[in-house]
């Protein structure tokens, strides 16, 4: 009989409005907790991610600027520099020194621009030229 009076007093504790309201909020305190961490795992895999690509960008960089460390480092690359920023030359040779020519886009530019001034015709800008008092 005490056990059977053991079981109802546990079953009446276990079914209690107190004990199912603790209970539900066990389980939603759980819920909220498994929620929170599932969503901070998500950001660190994105974090990760996006740091990765950040890693493999950074090395690719590296790399890039270490070959041209590399080509900088060569003695063709110091001689050149030295011919073009100190005017140094190899004996026996001499420097050739040419003007700027202006670049045809240039040109073309300026010859389109004096093609029609004015709106005026091809005979009349030769009667200009040539009966025209010069400037």
């Amino acid at each position: 009989m005490r056990n059977q009076e053991r079981k109802r007093a546990v079953r009446r504790a276990l079914t209690s409005r107190g004990v199912i309201v603790f209970e539900i909020l066990l389980i939603a305190f759980l819920v909220v907790g498994i929620t929170k961490e599932v969503v901070r795992r998500f950001s660190l895999r994105e974090e990760i991610t996006t740091l990765e690509q950040q890693i493999a960008e950074l090395e690719a960089q590296n790399r890039t600027l270490g070959e041209y460390v590399a080509s900088i480092n060569t003695d063709s690359f110091r001689e050149r520099e030295a011919r073009k920023r100190l005017n140094v030359q190899r004996p026996g040779e001499s420097l050739l020194i040419l003007p700027e020519t202006r670049s045809l886009t240039a040109t073309n530019t300026q010859l389109a621009s004096n093609a029609d001034p004015g709106g005026t015709s091809n005979p009349q800008r030769w009667w200009q030229y040539f009966f025209s008092p010069s400037p």
